[in-house]
């Protein structure tokens, strides 16, 4: 699991700093999540940072205590979906931002 947990903080990274690139170049009017776009005009880059810090914080910390410690598995299975998932929205999120930087 110490694999699936570096791919999901990789890629939730690539798409914060894809995103704050891409604020910075074309404004918060581009992001499509209405709740960022909410966060990112009251409160600011640096909080929307540290929320997106904060949730991935919660995603690994979930991926852990599914797959269990000690020698323990408990569910690797859904462990490796919830990894996945984070995973590949990171990507999709890193992707789409690029393009729009572009």
């Amino acid at each position: 699991m110490g694999l699936a947990i570096v791919a999901v903080t990789a890629a939730q990274l690539l798409d914060l700093a894809t995103f704050t690139r891409m604020v910075s170049v074309h404004g918060p009017r581009v992001e499509a999540n209405p709740l960022v776009v909410f966060l990112l005009t009251d409160m600011g880059l640096p909080f929307v940072a540290v929320a997106k810090i904060a949730a991935l914080s919660v995603i690994v910390a979930i991926i852990v205590v599914l797959a269990g410690r000690d020698g323990r598995e408990r569910y690797p299975r859904v462990a490796t979906i919830v990894a996945s998932v984070a995973t590949i929205a990171g990507l999709i999120g890193g992707l789409t931002n690029a393009i729009v930087i572009v």
